[in-house]
């Protein structure tokens, strides 16, 4: 079997409601993604997806289109993909940087070699650790009423883990937010604040102290992915676990980590990481030296998540609380059928072969901004 060609295609899909992140991000409307086919010469394809996000990651869907064209596609087209390791090493010598774009190639290689097999994802991972998962569902920046409006909500849809958007809002008005939210829902809900880089370290440790008594589950991201000895220093002094998130990319960013004693948990997000070898590597690296593992995503559809999931399931080191397999449900519509494993705030790992997950080819047509066919 031969790999004869590849399809990508640059979709754009709004948001259910926009959708307010840190300062660093701003408010989101939609959400941005490449598609991707990989043919094989026996009518095999497989699907993959990069989710760049600019400035979050130093990829754009144009970048990742031009990339995978002019660099990606030469090293694969004719190769057995079902040589995988044979063609990562060519593209980690050939290639640098560019883990969204790399990760949807891997992805499809993931995909195709399990229908191949015509065993899950997962199988070729390790096996199935968990058959199901609880899911984290998300809240943007608003003030504490609209807070425990939305919170109320998702309780009542039976979620369990609620990540609170900060970053943009003074820290005085994040405190009360934090505050507001303990003491209304207590131990019933676990909350992550995640704050996208959003704060200086003063305030987050001003942050830290006023919510002492009222604390989140987890923080995550706090500060700019550069500043590792302050991210230690967060640790150090919060009543809570701490993530890291755009400071984890690669197996080296994670090693970087785990010298500083940075963090208590990992966010593993398989297009940032650059596909699914690649995340369990950094969970493996994680379980090794007792960190946790927060499955985390992008602004992603239903390939990405099916991605992370076949993931997910196989690790023993995930944190106890939701992870974040409602991607598809934030957003207005999705180009595949991911949504079928999701039941209230529950995710079911698929049985079928790769990645388990199949297109819509009507709403694909309908949602594409740019095709490339090579």
């Amino acid at each position: 079997m031969k790999i004869s060609g590849l399809e990508l295609f640059h979709v754009a899909i709004p948001f259910a409601k926009p959708y307010r992140l840190s300062k660093a991000y701003g408010t989101l409307h939609e959400a941005h993604a490449v598609i991707l086919k990989l043919a094989t010469d026996e009518g095999i394809v497989g699907l993959g997806e990069a989710d760049p996000m600019n400035p979050f990651t130093e990829e754009t869907p144009g970048t990742v289109m031009s990339i995978t064209r002019d660099a990606i596609a030469p090293l694969v087209l004719g190769r057995d993909p079902e040589q995988t390791a044979v063609i990562e090493g060519g593209l980690d010598r050939s290639v640098h940087g560019h883990p969204t774009a790399r990760g949807a190639i891997n992805m499809a290689l993931y995909d195709i070699r399990g229908k191949v097999l015509g065993i899950p994802a997962y199988q070729m991972l390790g096996g199935l650790y968990h058959a199901e998962l609880p899911i984290l569902w998300g809240i943007g920046g608003e003030g504490p009423k609209e807070d425990l409006a939305a919170i109320e909500d998702l309780r009542q849809q039976g979620c369990r883990t609620v990540m609170i958007k900060m970053g943009s809002l003074p820290i005085a008005d994040e405190i009360k937010r934090m505050i507001s939210a303990r003491r209304h829902f207590r131990d019933e809900i676990k909350f992550v604040v995640d704050a996208n880089q959003g704060w200086e370290e003063s305030e987050a440790l001003a942050f830290i102290e006023a919510t002492r008594d009222f604390p989140p589950d987890l923080i995550e991201q706090p500060l700019k992915r550069w500043n590792i000895s302050g991210l230690r220093r967060i640790r150090e002094r919060a009543f809570c676990l701490v993530s890291a998130d755009e400071a984890l990319v690669s197996p080296q960013d994670a090693a970087e980590l785990i010298r500083h004693r940075a963090v208590d948990v990992f966010s593993i997000k398989v297009s940032k990481n650059g596909g699914l070898v690649r995340s369990k590597q950094i969970a493996q690296t994680a379980e090794t030296f007792g960190i946790k593992c927060l499955m985390n995503s992008m602004f992603e559809f239903g390939i990405s998540q099916a991605a992370l999931l076949q993931v997910g399931c196989t690790l023993p080191n995930l944190v106890d609380m939701g992870h974040a397999y409602g991607s598809v449900v934030r957003m207005s519509d999705d180009v595949t059928d991911f949504g079928r494993n999701i039941k209230g705030a529950t995710v079911s790992v698929p049985a079928g072969s790769g990645l388990g997950v199949d297109l819509d080819e009507e709403k694909l047509r309908k949602y594409t901004r740019n095709y490339v066919k090579i």
